[in-house]
């Protein structure tokens, strides 16, 4: 993670999910809908097709490191609702 380069966001998105976890009536079935999930973090590496964000990063100011990140997601820009730029750069 290049810390001049960094920037927060906010990105709303749809995810594909699953009502049941085990076999149901045809009839049973739910009306389907989008599952909006919303995600913040900081961006790591952007694609035309991706982007990729950290939720969470520490040790990021250690010296000899960028220090490390957990949750890391990557969200098809297809699948992108709605984006949201924060002030907050590290």
């Amino acid at each position: 993670m290049k810390k001049k380069t960094t920037k927060a966001v906010i990105i709303e998105w749809v995810d594909s999910y699953s009502e049941e976890n085990t076999w149901i009536p045809l009839a049973n079935i739910a009306k389907p809908r989008n599952l909006i999930c919303i995600s913040i973090g900081w961006i790591e590496k952007e694609t035309k097709d991706n982007i990729t964000i950290i939720p969470h990063i520490s040790d990021f100011y250690a010296k000899n490191n960028n220090g490390c990140g957990l949750g890391i997601l990557t969200i098809p820009k297809v699948a992108i609702v709605r984006r949201v730029k924060l002030k907050y750069k590290l």
